[in-house]
């Protein structure tokens, strides 16, 4: 599994019904339609991700699946160890904090006034949140 798939998972199993639109899913991922397009491909193949139309036609969502969600529980311990030896095990404690405060500060930024419901207010509240705690500091 790459990395993108990796977090293409994980954005869709934070959703309450494990669904996205594609075009926010892109946004979320990181990524451009077309690449999110191959790689839903690809994990609808391994059975994993599944398609969806939405009510009114137009829209397309992917949803991750029972068993892509079991894969994904699998693989994350896994990823987070090659995460932590990767970037935090080489970074002192105020390093780590500084890290999160302009990585916050940057995906605030990203999203910007872009409507992702409740995904969107939750990464922008964590922003604030964490911008104010550096603020106060």
């Amino acid at each position: 599994m790459t990395h993108f798939e990796f977090e293409v998972m994980v954005a869709l199993s934070r959703q309450p019904d494990r669904r996205l639109q594609l075009k926010d899913l892109a946004l979320v991922a990181n990524g451009s339609l077309s690449r999110l397009s191959h790689v839903i491909s690809r994990l609808e193949g391994r059975g994993w991700v599944r398609r969806r139309r939405g009510n009114k036609g137009r829209a397309t969502y992917a949803e991750l699946t029972e068993k892509g969600h079991q894969k994904l529980m699998a693989t994350g311990p896994i990823h987070l160890r090659e995460v932590r030896r990767l970037v935090f095990d080489v970074l002192t404690p105020d390093e780590v904090k500084a890290l999160n405060q302009a990585t916050s500060r940057i995906n605030a930024g990203l999203l910007g006034e872009i409507d992702l419901g409740a995904l969107g207010r939750r990464a922008r509240q964590a922003a604030r949140t964490t911008r104010f705690r550096a603020e106060r500091t």
